[in-house]
């Protein structure tokens, strides 16, 4: 879940920017808003050189669980709805707004456009998405960010394997007509029915390739803009081509997009400077250089990089002094001007600014908490010292997993130099692997340290959940049941009710993690990318995936 709106803002002070490199395309409900001047003055040639960081862990939907695969999801398909360059949600296979049929709001109807398709001419209908939910709550999907879907009717009962998927909260009453039961009512419900994991999935397709679903271009079926092509799962390059079933082709100008995988930075600016790609992105030094360039765009994320504790897995990770002592030992202004220098923020806390303001006097979240994760080295050797006795070794040595990309290597250099010189006795050797070996090691809860990213959902509280003790993402293992508690309450009716209150409790839960040191917060990032001016309708958002593409086109 990686999208936001301005309804968010009007509920709970969220707020989020959205910047526009250049006109829009067509929104998402089908009309144009790109000028006749631009469109009117289109390249012969519709290809697009991309570029990303990363490989792509999954592009199976419903198993979608980090940002690099909901990048690429969303240019080759699409949900009931999307969120748009004023942050909107608006209709994309839905033919208009979720219409409650109940007073409490619990219940609703959502009307499908019609004539929908796959990419392979069948026809997309209501129970594509039927067929999709009930996979995402089913036991042996395992999907990982099935969770933060648990308002939907016996979504958590059949997760749990306590109740049956036909008895989900989701009903096919025709062809194009869904109606879709909560438990508890939603203000952000339209948002999250953006979300890659609620996307329609073809029932006989995906059954036809049993867990090879999502594994390659072959084995995935595409309902978007694009159709996924030449990517065998593992490969560092792949291509999309135009999808001549999708619903609002005539304002998708591009024919190809080629995407290449760009681990070295300056591998990428050479690639850019030569015109063999469109884009690249930057990190440290290489942002010093062309952040006066007229090519040049950065967008602040509303996303968290932390440095994570294996604690489960290590037993010198469960003394919460040691945990403490790495966490004062890291100096976060350092590291984001001097390591990162691309426009990131030290991170103050769990949450991130900009996402949440007190429905009492306005101020954004991270004013009113305040520097929870402050630097003191002294007091981290003082702490350390405390550990070692405890402990009884005064030397312990830690592996720590980064991705194997110029700038996370760069932070992980930068972590241990910190760690080691607060922190005498204690070693950090480095794990640079590729993202999804990184992904897959830490959800086996078996590892001593990563360096690892949140991009939440709408709501502020999906920071905090992903500490939750059932949580899929609750990598450290941390369980505590008065922390549990306070989650349950912010997510109870009561709470979102009373939004004072809950902006109290979102306060209490950051300091309870803070306190017990469960993670480290480093850095809230920032996107900066080198872009072709040639290049046009590209829309970017903090939330999520930086940009979106699917609109976008050359012009002459």
């Amino acid at each position: 879940m990686k999208k936001i709106s301005k309804r968010v803002s009007a509920l709970l002070g969220t707020l989020l920017m959205v910047v526009a490199l250049t006109g829009c395309g067509s929104n998402a409900s089908g009309s144009n808003s790109s000028s006749k001047s631009s469109t009117g003055n289109l390249a012969s040639k519709q290809v697009l050189n991309w570029v990303t960081t990363a490989e792509i862990p999954t592009a199976d939907s419903v198993k979608e669980y980090d940002t690099v695969s909901s990048e690429q999801i969303d240019i080759f398909a699409e949900g009931l709805y999307k969120i748009n360059g004023k942050n909107d949600p608006v209709p994309a296979l839905a033919a208009g707004k979720p219409q409650p049929t109940n007073s409490a709001k619990t219940q609703y109807i959502i009307n499908l456009k019609k004539g929908l398709k796959w990419s392979n001419g069948a026809p997309l209908t209501a129970n594509d998405f039927v067929f999709a939910w009930r996979r995402l709550f089913d036991p042996k999907t395992a999907a990982q960010n099935a969770s933060v879907y648990f308002n939907i009717k016996n979504a958590q009962a059949i997760s749990e394997g306590k109740k049956s998927v036909d008895q989900l909260g989701i009903k096919a009453l025709s062809d194009t007509k869904l109606q879709i039961d909560l438990i508890n009512p939603d203000p952000y419900f339209e948002e999250k029915l953006s979300s890659e994991n609620l996307f329609p999935q073809n029932e006989k397709f995906v059954n036809s390739k049993g867990s090879k679903y999502g594994s390659s271009s072959a084995d995935t079926l595409s309902n978007g803009p694009f159709v996924l092509t030449d990517w065998d799962g593992t490969g560092l390059t792949w291509k999309y081509v135009k999808n001549k079933y999708y619903w609002d082709k005539k304002n998708i100008h591009l024919n190809q997009i080629n995407v290449q995988v760009l681990k070295n930075t300056s591998t990428g600016v050479n690639l850019f400077q030569a015109g063999k790609t469109d884009a690249a992105p930057l990190d440290g030094d290489f942002v010093k250089q062309f952040q006066k360039d007229p090519r040049y765009h950065n967008v602040l994320a509303l996303r968290a990089t932390n440095l994570e504790f294996g604690t489960s897995s290590n037993k010198y990770l469960q003394n919460e002094n040691l945990r403490k002592a790495i966490s004062l030992s890291i100096n976060r202004e350092q590291l984001v001007n001097n390591v990162l220098d691309d426009g990131s923020r030290a991170a103050t806390g769990i949450i991130p600014k900009g996402i949440a303001k007190s429905p009492v006097d306005g101020k954004d979240f991270t004013e009113v908490a305040g520097n929870q994760s402050p630097y003191n080295k002294a007091e981290a050797t003082q702490l350390w010292n405390k550990a070692k006795k405890e402990l009884g070794t005064s030397k312990i040595a830690f592996t720590l997993l980064t991705d194997d990309s110029t700038g996370a290597g760069n932070v992980g250099q930068y972590l241990q130099s910190q760690i080691e010189s607060a922190l005498p006795g204690v070693t950090i050797n480095i794990s640079n692997v590729p993202a999804k070996v990184r992904f897959q090691k830490m959800m086996s809860y078996k590892f001593d340290l990563a360096l690892g990213g949140w991009t939440g959902d709408f709501d502020p509280v999906s920071f905090p959940q992903q500490f939750y003790s059932t949580f899929e993402h609750n990598h450290a293992q941390f369980k505590d049941a008065n922390y549990d508690k306070l989650i349950d309450k912010i997510n109870s009716p009561a709470d979102l009710k009373n939004l004072e209150q809950r902006w109290n409790d979102l306060l209490a839960a950051q300091k309870y993690l803070l306190d017990r040191a469960v993670v480290v917060p480093l850095d809230q990032g920032s996107e900066n990318y080198l872009i072709n001016p040639k290049v046009k309708g590209i829309v970017t958002h903090n939330l999520g995936a930086p940009f979106d593409i699917t609109r976008a086109y050359l012009v002459k």
